[in-house]
């Protein structure tokens, strides 16, 4: 009998001792045991994993134009600068906000990194509290090696370990993720600004709120994740398939936002406007220098030579390794130049109808006449580049700059070194009609001599405006700087066609008889050669229309001060009725007021303003002195 009624209560209680139990467990998507389930679950884990992998690669081709972190050159040395403390790296939050597209002038990158952001935090705590701890370690390695961001993977682990391991966990599933949040919010607020060198210590205090509004979206939007997610869960009783849908929207909203509202020539144009800069940044060469005597010094027993000979010696060695095409130096510069022009052709031919393809040209241009500049080495132990001698190489460039914009500054510059080429090769006619338009498009006071005009020239239709928010602003081009090269170039070819030798002494000689081979346009202002070149050319053309040109390039030479002033002051005196006279007086009154000669520096300035009103090197008086040149010289004659 009492076995009978132990048998007939005991599935009764069984069964209501396992819906107890199965009310307190911790519900996710195994809970059901059917194979059908299990195989859903894994096969949507698996899809979500791929479709993770496409976000945080897509993060990383944000920062680097790279479609698959591991494959980068550079990944390795990438991700170990993430550990890197003691300064700024080009993998940090603030970095990102920076470089290669500033938040400050793309505000739509604002909620694009924030909703790839809240991804990144979202997902991985959201697979801790469904799927279990363990399957969200595969989500927090897709963060840390193809995103390039291991500490947000080492903060996840914190994240989906507050969120779902007990005794850390809510039976408040939203409460669990919310709690699980806390460690990225840290993250967030510890990690945006980068190291103390970070670029975002210089932005202007009135503009971070440009610089944190990503991450305050990236933790709303991980909020609205987490409800909406979860809610879904409880609706389908947690069976697998709630993150999927939301995930691919995740995945497909930034990457649709940046596609319409930005577009890949935006980065790919900053990516390579970044490389340029970085590729053909000035060089401290003190320290190598210091380092390359006192090796040679030990090396070599020094026979009676005292210690600045050696070292005189030394930088005359590597001064005439910088002039050699052989130079450690132009071999890097030359790799330089190549990869740029080849990053250009590439963004050229894929972007052809981007609003930066002038830009890319002018880069392009700019590549192919940059050099090292041997005499700043010689003077300060730099070694800088300079680009204003064009190379015959970027004639194609200009010319198509020319004339695919041409109401661009960019196709006045193109002009300007068109100009400078074709003087260089004795069409002199073609070179003042290019300084022509330049002078017509740029400087609104231009008056053409004798009523010269462009040829087939609307001069009303000429006139460029560089609008703050055109694309060429962020070449930092300088106007007035091109208007007074074509300035002073146009007045050369205009001024000084010799009765003798014609254009010879400035182009050079269209005959092969001639004493020497070039002329002053041929000669490279910043060769170590540059005086004695100019020398042998005076010599060459006795008595020609540009000595005094000649005698004035020479003044300006010089390397002390009052040999600089000695020579203008000649040159005024000699050449006191030629075309160089204006010039010279403003530089004169520069020379004086460097070497602490006021006075004369004034009335040097005040003879130029009152005799050339209207030349270009008035208009430089009146931006070299911070008040009226008239002014300061009547109170110098007090």
């Amino acid at each position: 009998m009492n076995h009978s009624t132990q048998t007939s209560t005991s599935p009764l209680a069984t069964s209501q001792d396992s819906t107890a139990y199965a009310s307190s467990i911790f519900k996710n998507v195994w809970s059901r045991s059917g194979s059908k389930y299990r195989t859903r679950a894994f096969v949507l884990l698996a899809v979500n994993v791929i479709l993770f992998a496409g976000v945080c690669n897509f993060a990383f081709w944000l920062r680097s134009g790279e479609i698959f972190a591991p494959y980068s050159m550079t990944y390795w040395d990438d991700f170990i600068q993430t550990f890197r403390f003691w300064s700024d790296t080009p993998v940090s939050l603030g970095s990102l906000l920076v470089e290669p597209i500033s938040v400050q002038y793309i505000p739509m990158q604002i909620p694009i990194l924030g909703l790839l952001m809240s991804a990144m935090i979202a997902i991985p705590i959201l697979i801790s509290i469904l799927y279990g701890f363990a399957f969200s370690l595969p989500f927090i390695a897709v963060v840390s090696f193809f995103a390039v961001m291991p500490w947000l993977g080492i903060t996840l682990i914190a994240s989906c370990i507050l969120s779902s391991v007990r005794p850390f966990r809510s039976k408040f599933r939203f409460v669990s993720a919310l709690w699980g949040l806390i460690p990225a919010v840290i993250y967030l607020a510890l990690a945006w600004q980068g190291s103390f060198d970070s670029p975002l210590l210089q932005i202007n205090p009135a503009d971070r709120i440009k610089f944190i509004a990503p991450w305050v979206l990236a933790i709303v939007f991980s909020t609205t994740v987490f409800f909406i997610v979860l809610l879904i869960a409880k609706l389908v009783d947690y069976r697998p398939g709630a993150v999927t849908p939301l995930l691919a929207i995740m995945l497909g909203l930034p990457v649709g936002l940046f596609e319409y509202y930005v577009g890949r020539d935006e980065l790919y144009y900053r990516l390579l406007s970044s490389h340029n800069r970085v590729s053909f940044s000035d060089v401290d060469a003190s320290r190598g220098l210091e380092q390359a005597i006192r090796e040679e010094m030990a090396q070599r027993p020094m026979r009676g030579q005292s210690v600045e000979s050696m070292r005189e010696m030394i930088e005359q060695r590597w001064l005439f390794s910088l002039a050699s095409d052989l130079s450690r130096e132009e071999t890097v510069l030359v790799r330089h130049q190549s990869e740029i022009i080849s990053r250009c052709d590439w963004f050229l031919k894929y972007f052809p109808r981007s609003p930066y393809a002038g830009n890319v040209l002018y880069l392009k241009a700019k590549a192919y006449d940059r050099r090292v500049d041997p005499v700043e080495f010689q003077q300060s132990k730099w070694i800088r580049f300079y680009d204003d001698f064009p190379n015959a190489a970027s004639r194609e460039s200009w010319r198509l700059l020319v004339a695919n914009y041409p109401d661009s500054i960019l196709s006045a510059v193109a002009l300007l070194q068109l100009a400078k080429l074709d003087a260089r090769m004795g069409n002199v006619d073609r070179a003042r009609d290019e300084l022509l338009q330049v002078l017509f498009k740029l400087d609104s006071g231009f008056k053409p001599p004798e009523g010269q005009t462009p040829p087939n020239l609307n001069q009303s239709a000429l006139r460029i405006v560089l609008a703050p928010e055109s694309t060429e602003t962020s070449l930092n081009i300088s106007r007035d700087l091109i208007i007074l090269q074509a300035t002073r170039l146009y007045e050369l070819l205009a001024y000084n066609r010799d009765p003798i030798y014609n254009y010879d002494p400035i182009s050079g000689p269209s005959r092969g008889q001639e004493p020497i081979w070039f002329g002053l346009l041929d000669i490279i202002p910043r060769s170590s050669t540059y005086v004695d070149q100019l020398r042998r050319l005076d010599a060459a053309y006795p008595n020609s229309q540009i000595q005094d040109n000649i005698a004035l390039e020479i003044a300006k030479c010089a390397t002390s001060s009052q040999e600089k002033i000695t020579g203008l002051e000649t040159c005024l005196e000699k050449f006191n009725n030629r075309d160089i006279v204006a010039e010279t007086l403003f530089r004169l009154g520069v020379a004086y007021k460097q070497a602490d000669q006021l006075r004369k520096s004034d009335e040097s300035m005040a003879r130029l303003y009152r005799e050339y009103p209207n030349s270009i090197w008035a208009k430089e008086a009146q931006r070299f002195m911070p008040r009226p040149v008239s002014t300061q010289f009547t109170e110098a004659r007090r």
